[in-house]
């Protein structure tokens, strides 16, 4: 019985159909008599209530006009769902930025810990190099995960000094 997640509104509903094409709404079934009118326009009765929705699809969302009411809807199969999870899963998992010294240097300060969550733009540490304070700073969002050096260490050139994840 194939299953659908459907989204609108920000809310998700399940939509499956049987091998006699019984058609359940969050496991309640449905009495549904769908009547194509053009190419677009469909008439639906749904459980004895008349429905008139004009549809366009763009990709995988259909634009839906619902008794003159303007929905985006985001149709996806059970195997397209659990694909997209999946996906978002090992790229949150697999995503490790790794800070290096850009420069031989000493370790001025850290200005993180273990644990705390940085932004774009987050002083990460200040390294010394020729006399001059270069602060090494977050380029995007995510969580101090691991810290290789502390201050007053001297580094090389590409020496690991921060893991965020």
């Amino acid at each position: 019985m194939p299953t659908y997640l459907v989204t609108t509104n920000d809310e998700q509903y399940a939509v499956s159909v049987d091998e006699h094409d019984a058609i359940k709404l969050n496991g309640e079934p449905m009495s549904i008599d769908v009547q194509s009118v053009d190419a677009n326009t469909y008439s639906v009765v749904c459980n004895g209530a008349s429905i008139r929705i004009v549809a366009h699809k763009a990709g995988n969302v259909y634009q839906a006009l619902v008794d003159s009411q303007q929905l985006d809807v985001l149709v996806e199969s059970e195997r397209d769902t659990l694909l997209r999870s999946a996906a978002q899963t090992t790229v949150q998992q697999n995503v490790k930025l790794e800070i290096h010294a850009p420069m031989p240097a000493l370790v001025v300060k850290v200005e993180v810990n273990v644990g705390d969550d940085v932004h774009p733009g987050t002083g990460l540490l200040i390294l010394e190099a020729m006399k001059m304070e270069n602060e090494i700073r977050a380029h995007q969002s995510a969580k101090v995960k691991q810290i290789f050096v502390a201050s007053g260490k001297t580094v090389e050139k590409g020496e690991l000094l921060m893991l965020l994840e």
